[in-house]
């Protein structure tokens, strides 16, 4: 919208006793130029809704070709206990051959480093790293962090243009006709969520950190089993499996083995860990916030004196 003077109904009384045509004129422009203007925006709009769609699109197409968690879980139990029940067949008929071949598919499978346990180790890590934050707080600390949008400082305040509009550009927030109250407020706002983009940056290398860690230990565990598994003969290793495996449904969940026997203090530890980090940060915001109250006042006061 265009800023009139504030001495315009003036100056439109005092043209229309001179030259009547020559207002008619200058509000048609006027109004000619506002079409203009929210015709661009409204351009914008359509293509940053255009860009949206195909990305959701493009993102629903990649979803679909990977396999989902719960997929992979639910093929990974029904091939498991394929196995199993052949694994016991062989143990009653005494095939020493048959029980060396599928013992090492489980191995290489459903081991402590086996494939199909990796796979959903790494795409629960994936799904967590997805869920971690909805897309309008994506778009923002991506934004705040490149100086795209409303924080691209270089643009004409108030007006949005629609040549700005790029792939890797979107401009969504500013495709929204914000007035210059709104954009500032949000501007002023930068350095904030581009700190909060920097402890979710670090989340996320955390959670990659973990999953990496899992599969260094997972290897490191798998050689202790496999040296277990060359003492046992290869039909007492076959009858060791099926045991555990038909009870670890019944007998162990009330006898609470590893893991359940110390979930509950691991998550007493992790709790406190996280409280003590928290209580420490927010300490230290408070301490910010203060210094800011005092160097406020302090130039209050020697602008007072």
């Amino acid at each position: 919208m265009i800023k009139l003077p504030l001495n315009w109904s003036y100056l439109v009384q005092k043209i229309k006793k001179r030259k009547p045509d020559k207002v008619l004129k200058i509000q048609d422009k006027e109004k000619k130029h506002i079409q203009r203007v929210q015709s661009k925006r409204f351009k914008s709009y359509q293509k940053c809704e255009v860009a949206q769609l195909t990305g959701q699109i493009n993102q629903n197409k990649r979803i679909d070709q990977k396999p989902s968690l719960m997929s992979l879980m639910e093929q990974f139990l029904i091939d498991r206990k394929q196995q199993f029940d052949m694994l016991e067949k062989a143990y009653q008929e005494n095939n020493e051959a048959n029980i060396k071949v599928i013992t090492n598919s489980l191995r290489f499978k459903y081991g402590i480093a086996g494939q199909g346990r990796q796979m959903a180790i790494n795409k629960l890590c994936d799904m967590l790293v997805e869920l971690l934050l909805p897309m309008h707080m994506r778009y923002l600390f991506w934004v705040a962090s490149e100086d795209l949008d409303i924080f691209n400082r270089e643009r004409q305040s108030g007006e949005f243009q629609s040549n700005d509009m790029s792939d890797s550009q979107l401009n969504c927030l500013n495709s929204f006709g914000l007035d210059d109250e709104q954009i500032l407020k949000i501007q002023n706002m930068q350095s904030s969520i581009q700190e909060q983009r920097q402890y979710y940056d670090n989340l996320i290398l955390e959670i990659f950190k973990i999953q990496n860690w899992i599969t260094k230990e997972s290897q490191k565990c798998q050689q202790i089993a496999d040296e277990i598994w060359d003492i046992l003969e290869p039909k007492q290793a076959a009858g060791l499996l099926i045991s555990l495996d038909k009870n670890r449904t019944e007998q162990f969940k009330e006898k609470k083995v590893y893991p359940d026997c110390v979930l509950l203090t691991l998550q007493k530890k992790a709790k406190q860990q996280i409280q003590r980090k928290q209580s420490t940060y927010f300490e230290m915001k408070r301490q910010n916030k203060q210094e800011e109250l005092e160097m406020q006042n302090y130039f209050q006061q020697d602008f007072i004196n």
